[in-house]
């Protein structure tokens, strides 16, 4: 280990040239709090952190960065947290009369990484920027130690509005008609089959991008699951992870895993099926989602997975339709939203997404295309059912490539292009009425 080497190698970094500004509201939280930028394993968000420090108009010696993944932190202990402070002052020699702004990026990295941030905070010697592969650095997990002194910033991969112009394509505007769209389409496939991480996005070979998935994939386990959970039954973990992806998009029973388990002569837990999906989740491998009810206890069973990417689902199968539902999601999530899943235990029918907190504001369902009748039926009888116990009126159904206003059982239904709503355009209805 030597601590100032791992230091030395980023005195004047900047963000990498060519780097795509990404689009998202670079936080600078006043006052004390920190600015803690959460999201997935190379989703981008040492580059967002080097655009923040690149913006910053103070001088290079008050701008320190450290990569805690750097090899020279390699065995790094509690114990030898307070020498990074000594070599910072060394080699970087900030001027203590103006803010020292000290950016560390993968801080789960270091041993007792929150309470030697806790220090440094209360020091306050230093504007803090932090960046974590762990939801535990989100404002729902942080540790206490952290509590109320940090905001966060998530970066997920790309939008489909920065997967066009990492490919550079901008021969469009938000006018632009569906029968026009062929080349906007053609991309959203491209988009969903192989996600939006920046790596993947750059790299024009197809075999290539699978390989990539894959070995991030397997990152993620080994290093982030495996490694920071001391995971000892790991094979077991690594089916359990791979059953859940098979699973993406569908209501998780425990019970039901527990079983597919025992089949295969391999007991399990339902406290060890809870703690895999934990890891997971902290990590941001996958997303959690309950059923919209009013009643506490109804919105913490059945749970349904999502994935930080709709690439990875490309690896277990072609289901498009799969695909284009679990970018949705990650939109949403992108977004702000609260997000739910409804179903009626009555008729069997569901809607894929109920976005509020203690109402419904708006209920989207998910549907690659509306030209089959029975789909057509499906889905908009279930979207009306879902409005009339709901008591919401702001209906969408997301399509690949239709747009249309529906009336039907007295309720207007919205159809809209995933292009356009993943774009968030405004569009313009051509209305359908239904004979019902």
């Amino acid at each position: 280990m030597n601590i100032e080497n791992g230091l030395k190698r980023y005195v004047g970094i900047k963000p990498p040239k060519g780097f795509l500004p990404r689009d998202i509201a670079i936080q600078i939280p006043s006052g004390r709090l920190m600015n803690a930028i959460i999201g997935p394993r190379r989703a981008g968000k040492t580059t967002f952190m080097l655009q923040i420090l690149d913006s910053s108009e103070l001088p290079e010696s008050n701008k320190i960065f450290i990569n805690c993944e750097d090899v020279n932190f390699e065995g790094i202990t509690t114990d030898d947290l307070d020498k990074i402070e000594e070599a910072i002052f060394k080699i970087y020699a900030p001027d203590d009369k103006k803010e020292i702004c000290l950016f560390i990026d993968e801080i789960q990295n270091f041993p007792s990484w929150s309470r030697w941030l806790r220090t440094l905070f209360d020091e306050n010697k230093y504007k803090l920027t932090v960046s974590g592969s762990t939801s535990e650095l989100s404002t729902f997990k942080v540790p206490s130690a952290l509590r109320g002194r940090a905001l966060n910033t998530l970066v997920m991969p790309f939008s489909f509005a920065e997967f066009l112009m990492a490919k550079k394509f901008t021969s469009y505007s938000r006018h632009i008609k569906v029968q026009d769209s062929g080349s906007l389409v053609s991309l959203l496939e491209q988009y969903l089959k192989y996600g939006g991480y920046p790596a993947i996005v750059t790299e024009s070979s197809a075999n290539t991008k699978m390989q990539i998935i894959q070995e991030l994939y397997e990152t993620v386990i080994q290093r982030d699951i495996i490694e920071k959970n001391k995971i000892r039954k790991t094979e077991v973990l690594r089916i359990f992870l791979n059953a859940a992806l098979g699973s993406a998009c569908r209501e998780l029973s425990i019970s039901t895993m527990q079983e597919w388990f025992k089949a295969k002569s391999i007991l399990i837990s339902k406290q060890t099926v809870s703690n895999y999906i934990s890891f997971a989740e902290d990590v941001f491998l996958f997303f959690k989602i309950y059923p919209f009810s009013l009643s506490p206890r109804e919105r913490q069973v059945k749970p349904r997975l999502y994935l930080a990417d709709s690439g990875f689902l490309t690896m277990i199968g072609d289901d498009a339709s799969k695909r284009l539902e679990n970018q949705i999601f990650v939109e949403l999530v992108r977004r702000k939203k609260a997000i739910h899943y409804w179903k009626d235990q009555a008729s069997g029918k569901e809607v894929d997404f109920v976005i509020g907190k203690d109402k419904a504001d708006e209920i989207i369902q998910i549907s690659y295309g509306l030209s089959d009748p029975q789909t057509y039926k499906r889905e908009t009888d279930s979207i009306a059912i879902a409005s009339e116990k709901l008591h919401c009126n702001k209906l969408k159904i997301i399509t690949m490539n239709e747009e249309r206003l529906i009336r039907i059982k007295g309720k207007r239904i919205e159809v809209v292009p995933a292009w356009k709503w993943l774009l968030d355009y405004g569009v313009v209805y051509p209305e359908v009425h239904e004979l019902v």
